[in-house]
């Protein structure tokens, strides 16, 4: 499982966006506390730096810090470490998973993680708000090689065009984007 955090939040403007708060700690953490109790044999975040003020929550959470030197080119090389990693362990699926979507519950995780139990080797599941397929997705393991080959802003949006959908209310597929996303999040408070 890897948690992309590596972006580099043009659209935040000049704040660390992964440290901005949100309901008593940093928004970089959030997805990582709610994956935590889940049971993953590999956890991975993927950063532009390993050492982000973040680095020491990810660890606590048991997840490694791993440096993608190429965060400046896009999502796309992110995702393509992920996979290198995965396909390295020989993982039989991948769960992608974005550092600024902090509402996604674990129930829809664990719907994800049910699914992959069931699921062929080269198939695609991914999160729908009944509109569009989002993150997070989950790949099978005979996806891994073309995911290796992305680069840019695309991630594996390409991927998604006959991905499986599993459905989760639009307002918890938020993707933290602006300071202003954040504040309208902060004021709405957080689901129970």
């Amino acid at each position: 499982m890897a948690i992309l955090a590596a972006g580099q939040s043009r659209r935040f403007g000049d704040q660390d966006k992964l440290l901005a708060p949100l309901d008593g700690k940093p928004l970089g953490l959030h997805v990582c506390d709610t994956l935590a109790p889940l049971g993953f044999d590999h956890r991975w975040v993927i950063a532009a730096d390993p050492t982000h003020p973040c680095a020491d929550g990810w660890n606590h959470a048991g997840f490694a810090a791993v440096a993608n030197p190429q965060a400046d080119i896009g999502m796309g090389t992110s995702v393509a470490l992920a996979a290198q990693l995965a396909r390295g362990v020989e993982a039989d699926a991948l769960l992608i998973c974005l550092a600024d979507m902090p509402l996604v519950p674990r129930e829809h995780f664990h719907a994800m993680l049910d699914r992959a139990q069931t699921a062929r080797t080269e198939a695609v599941c991914a999160s729908s708000d009944g509109a569009s397929r989002l993150p997070p997705v989950l790949f099978g393991r005979e996806r891994f090689l073309a995911l290796t080959g992305l680069s840019g802003d695309e991630g594996g949006r390409a991927l998604l065009a006959d991905a499986q959908v599993l459905e989760c209310s639009p307002e918890l597929l938020v993707d933290i984007d602006t300071p202003e996303a954040l504040e309208h999040l902060s004021q709405r408070g957080l689901p129970g």
